[in-house]
C-alpha cells in the first residue's frame, strides 16, 4: 500500500543514502526525518528535526551530515546522520529558496529569497562568502564547475573563476546539469546543451510556454533526464540532444522528489523508487510504522480490508492477530457493513 506524499527527500548523485522529513503538521516545526539505505531499501535511523513547510533537504558529500531548513525562525541546521545530533544551526539563514551542496568540495550554497547566496562550510556552518546579485549556484557532480544564476548565466570553475557567460532569457532560476564533458541552461522554454571544455553550443530543445521542473544526468544511458510533468521524463543523448524519448512514470512523484543512483532512478515523496529509463516501480521504502502514520495510507487500507471479501468474523480475527487497534477494527467492519448494504 503506497504512500501519499508526506515526505521531503533529498539524496546525492552517487551516494546509496536517502533523507526523507515527514511533513507533519503545517504549523509545527517539530518533525522527524528518516534515513533509508537505497542499496538495501532498509530504514537505518530515525530522528527529531526542526523543519516547516518550505524548508529545503539536502546531504553532504560525504554522508556525514543531513541539512534542514526552516523558512522562517529556526533557519539551517546540519545534523550528524549516525546520531542524529544536532551539529550546527544558522538561524540567519532564512526564506531559503535552495541548498545546493558540492559532491567534491565541503561546501553548501543557501540561496535566499531576499538576500545574498551565503557560501557555507558544510562541517562547522561558517560562511566563507556572501555572493550578492546572484539567485542560485549549481554546481557539478564530478568536478569543481558550477553555474552560477546572477543577470546571466555564467559557468566557474572552480567557483569565483569565470570562464564563460550566457544571456538569461529570464530572472527564473532553474536547476541545471551536468555530464562530465556537458552542461544543460535550464531556462523557460528551453534547454540549451554546451560542451563543458569550450562551452559551445551542442544542442537546444524549445519547450513552448513549459519549464522543466528539473533535470540529471544518467550515466547509465549517457543521457540527460529532464523532469517534464509529475509523471512523464524525457531522455536527451547527452552530446547530441537526439531524442527525446518520453518515459511515463508508473506513479506520481509529486512536488518533492529527487533523482539519485547517478541518475538511474528517482525518489518520489511518497518513498517509492522508480526507474528513469522505463519508469517501472523498483520498490518502496515506506515500512509499516509510515503506512500506519500516513492517514491517508491508513484509510486506503481500511478500504482493502473492508472489500476483501472476509466474513465479519474472519475480519476481525485477521485484524486482531496483525495488531490493529480496537477502534481501527470497529472502523473496517462498519465499512464492511455499509459495502454489503449497498450490494443489496
Amino acid at each position: 500500500m503506497p504512500l501519499h506524499h508526506l515526505f521531503y527527500v533529498a539524496t546525492r548523485y552517487s551516494g546509496n543514502l536517502a533523507l526523507a522529513v515527514a511533513a507533519e503538521d503545517p504549523i509545527k516545526t517539530k518533525r522527524t526525518a528518516y534515513l533509508f539505505d537505497l542499496k538495501s531499501k532498509a530504514q537505518v535511523v530515525r530522528f527529531a528535526v526542526r523543519h516547516d513547510l518550505a524548508g529545503e533537504v539536502a546531504l553532504s558529500k560525504d554522508d556525514r551530515f543531513g541539512f534542514v531548513g526552516c523558512f522562517e525562525v529556526y533557519g539551517l541546521a546540519a545534523y550528524c546522520l549516525k546520531t542524529g545530533e544536532e551539529a550546527w544551526r544558522r538561524k540567519d539563514l532564512r526564506a531559503l529558496g535552495r541548498v545546493s551542496v558540492s559532491e567534491v568540495q565541503d561546501l553548501v550554497y543557501c540561496g535566499s529569497e531576499h538576500g545574498p547566496v551565503h557560501l557555507v562550510e558544510a562541517e562547522t556552518g561558517k560562511t566563507l562568502d556572501k555572493l550578492r546579485g546572484v539567485r542560485g549556484v549549481f554546481p557539478s557532480q564530478f568536478d569543481d564547475s558550477v553555474i552560477v544564476a546572477g543577470r546571466a548565466l555564467e559557468l566557474h570553475a572552480p567557483f569565483g573563476r569565470k570562464l564563460a557567460t550566457f544571456k538569461r532569457i529570464n530572472n527564473y532560476a532553474l536547476p541545471c546539469a551536468f555530464s562530465r564533458s556537458e552542461f544543460v541552461l535550464n531556462e523557460p522554454d528551453c534547454l540549451r546543451c554546451y560542451d563543458l571544455k569550450t562551452s559551445e553550443p551542442l544542442w537546444s530543445y524549445p519547450i513552448p510556454g513549459e519549464n522543466v521542473l528539473r533535470i540529471c544526468f544518467c550515466e547509465s544511458m549517457n543521457a540527460f533526464v529532464a523532469k517534464k510533468t509529475n509523471t512523464l521524463l524525457l531522455i536527451f543523448d547527452a552530446r547530441t540532444g537526439a531524442g527525446p524519448r518520453e518515459v511515463l512514470l508508473s506513479a506520481s512523484t509529486g512536488m518533492n522528489y529527487c533523482f539519485c543512483r547517478r541518475g538511474a532512478e528517482i525518489l518520489a515523496g511518497n518513498l517509492q523508487l522508480l526507474s528513469t529509463e522505463t519508469g517501472a516501480l523498483l520498490a518502496d521504502l515506506a515500512t509499516p510504522e509510515l503506512i500506519a502514520w500516513d492517514p491517508e495510507a491508513r484509510m486506503d487500507r481500511f478500504r482493502e480490508l473492508a472489500a476483501s471479501g472476509r466474513s465479519p468474523p474472519e475480519l476481525e480475527r485477521y485484524m486482531t492477530s496483525e495488531g490493529f487497534a480496537k477502534n481501527d477494527i470497529a472502523r473496517v467492519l462498519m465499512m464492511k457493513d455499509s459495502n454489503d448494504r449497498k450490494k443489496t
